[in-house]
């Protein structure tokens, strides 16, 4: 590859492109091409080849593939740029706006080249952390989890790549493994803001204006669930002294009514457009208070240390796992999960029970009434939606202040599990 640098609309008209993310081109104009001739190093497919033992058809349809790609001088030219963002774009927080990119202009093969544009990322993302000084130990396994299981498709005739933006956290090696949880840098824009008490140290989280919701201080319309006698409107009303806002109880619900917070007393302490770290729960034992409080110490840590440019303000996650509903259901004095979630400040989202579904009952869409219920949670959860009630996504902030904290319910108090038991299904009634 030569240092000529192509327009970038004549890349994408080149290229023919299905799926490229918004706003791109701001990112190709900082692009400084390094004129290497070659998509992925041999030496590092060879390497794969060998670590995953793959069979020979397969590995000269991947080389064929990249061939194809290092034959056409724009292709592999615009390929270069998309290698150089996909590795910074995590950095910048960019979640999700990569998707399976198909061009158009190859002739053969052309559905491999997302998996191929993944393994190009391998070695690039590893010299960059490499130069940061991150030790080897935190990132050499990354990229080879999703490798593993694209590589086994390959072998039975698959090829597409089922969840692109998710694998792309890990061949870009911007995933990281702190003892229990996987953490990722994210940058908050849900509509609430939180405030820090200067002398009592407490905090509330305050619901932006607009929002509908329903009595029990969820989204109006989660699951198709309205309650329109009992809904009400989320408020904020700030003066140069004072705001007035809905604040949302610890337990996962909006209140109805609204308070007021002297500004004098009170500190803004997390707001849209902070860096975060995203939490992931892999699978597997240890699910714990104890691991989740060890492992945000840890990535704390190492965030500070390799990529203190972040100024990382805690901690953000989304899951079935944090639906206090699932207190209903479960003994909160034996269950890990109710264990975990008391540990965060959680807040209504607009997701419904369709994670739920699919994590107990093995489908999206799934129907507990028409499925062998085996497990002890699903028959909770089916007994407690045949009353008519449905579970739902929360979402949780854990404050940097308090990852030390997180296995000592740092925001939940007995009144707040109190109100929710008040409160929750009320819009049944």
């Amino acid at each position: 590859m030569n240092k000529v640098k192509y327009g970038f609309q004549e890349c994408v008209d080149y290229c023919g492109f299905d799926n490229l993310p918004e706003g791109l081109e701001q990112f190709y104009e900082l692009y400084q091409p390094m004129g290497q001739n070659f998509l992925i190093e041999r030496d590092f497919m060879e390497g794969v080849f060998h670590r995953f033992e793959l069979p020979q058809t397969c590995r000269q349809r991947l080389l064929k593939a990249i061939e194809a790609v290092e034959a056409d001088p724009i292709l592999l030219y615009f390929s270069g740029f998309l290698v150089w963002d996909m590795c910074s774009a995590r950095n910048r927080c960019d979640v999700d706006n990569y998707k399976n990119m198909t061009p158009v202009c190859m002739s053969e093969e052309k559905e491999l080249y997302s998996f191929l544009l993944l393994l190009a990322c391998v070695a690039p993302s590893i010299k960059l952390l490499a130069q940061r000084g991150v030790p080897e130990k935190y990132y050499k396994d990354i990229p080879y989890q999703p490798m593993q299981s694209q590589l086994g498709k390959l072998v039975r005739g698959e090829v597409a790549v089922s969840d692109f933006p998710w694998d792309m956290n890990f061949y870009t090696c911007s995933i990281f493994l702190m003892d229990r949880f996987l953490f990722i840098p994210y940058r908050f824009a849900d509509e609430i803001t939180m405030y820090r008490n200067k002398v009592t140290n407490r905090v509330i989280a305050l619901r932006h204006a607009g929002e509908e919701f329903r009595r029990d201080g969820q989204v109006n319309g989660i699951n198709e669930v309205y309650d329109n006698a009992g809904k009400f409107i989320s408020v904020w009303k700030e003066t140069e002294n004072e705001i007035e806002a809905n604040p949302i109880n610890p337990m996962g619900f909006v209140e109805r009514n609204s308070i007021t917070l002297a500004k004098q007393e009170w500190d803004i302490t997390m707001q849209q457009g902070d860096t975060l770290l995203a939490l992931h729960v892999p699978s597997g034992p240890g699910y714990t208070p104890e691991r989740l409080k060890n492992s945000m110490v840890l990535a704390l840590e190492f965030y500070d240390t390799y990529f203190p440019e972040l100024r990382i303000r805690g901690f953000w996650s989304e899951s079935w796992l944090y639906d206090s509903r699932l207190s209903l259901i479960l003994d909160p004095e034996t269950s890990n999960i109710i264990k975990v979630q008391r540990q965060f400040y959680l807040y209504p989202i607009h997701e419904g029970d369709g994670m739920l579904r699919y994590e107990a009952f093995g489908d999206w869409k799934a129907d507990p009434e028409k499925i062998e219920l085996k497990t002890s949670l699903q028959k909770a959860a089916a007994a407690y939606m045949r009353t008519g009630a449905r579970f739902n996504n929360l979402s949780m902030v854990v404050l940097r202040e308090e990852a030390d904290k997180t296995d000592q319910m740092p925001y939940i108090t007995d009144e707040d599990i109190k109100q929710f038991s008040r409160i929750v299904d009320s819009h049944l009634g």
